[in-house]
């Protein structure tokens, strides 16, 4: 993909987080779903024939350790001990290219990734399937899904209850054709036949990111789509 290198430049600059203080409450009504981004930026470049490219620089917080020290529920030792557990969670995913320990359970990473579609029902999950805080995925008609989970945004009040908070910029690149989107800003990306679908969460009450393209390829062969498989809306 020509415009991966380009678009790298974008990620110049990492964010300093702030300091929320999270309940294990909280992270029981997420069923589990308890990395949460801070403040970050992060893109997903998409071309029409399937391949991928993400980019994260930013704050994960591994809300229940946070919870824990927070409200006292764990000696230093042991937060210090689940600390490098999940720091090495995150660093056995070559994609990962930087986990530093902010303290906490909060970890400042920086996390790239390529690849290309090559089949139906397939899906990329970022950071992890289990711990999904955006995925990627593909269905039988051509399309792609790109969406932001929706567990911030049912929970708000507990988060907000708690302190927590998020604040970033979540954007998408594609020469794809877009069929759905309610992304907040639009314009020319700055290669050709690239558009740019930007959100700007500030808390978690804003309706979460999502984005579906249409690919000018059969994700099952890599051919091009003709046909019903074209028309197949």
């Amino acid at each position: 993909m020509n415009m991966m290198g380009r678009s790298q430049r974008f990620f110049q600059r990492g964010y300093q987080a702030g300091r929320p203080a999270v309940a294990l409450l909280v992270c029981a009504l997420l069923l589990g779903s308890c990395f949460i981004p801070e403040r970050y930026q992060s893109e997903v470049r998409l071309t029409k024939d399937g391949s991928y490219g993400i980019t994260f620089i930013g704050v994960l917080t591994y809300a229940p350790l946070f919870g824990q020290i927070a409200r006292g529920k764990i000696t230093p030792e042991k937060a210090e001990e689940q600390i490098r557990m999940f720091k090495n969670f995150l660093q056995q995913d070559s994609y990962f290219k930087e986990v530093q320990s902010l303290g906490s359970g909060r970890f400042q990473v920086r996390y790239e990734r390529e690849g290309r579609f090559e089949g139906t029902d397939q899906m990329v999950n970022f950071p992890s399937r289990q711990y999904a805080v955006f995925r990627i995925s593909t269905n039988l008609r051509g399309e792609v899904t790109i969406a932001v989970s929706g567990r911030g945004y049912m929970y708000a009040d507990s988060f907000e209850e708690v302190g927590l908070s998020t604040q970033g910029l979540f954007r998408v690149s594609t020469d794809a054709t877009v069929i759905d989107h309610n992304a907040q800003f639009i314009r020319e990306a700055p290669y050709p036949d690239f558009m740019m679908y930007d959100w700007r969460p500030r808390s978690f009450r804003q309706i979460p990111p999502k984005i579906v393209v249409k690919l000018a390829v059969d994700p099952r062969t890599g051919a091009p789509a003709y046909g019903a498989f074209q028309d197949d809306k």
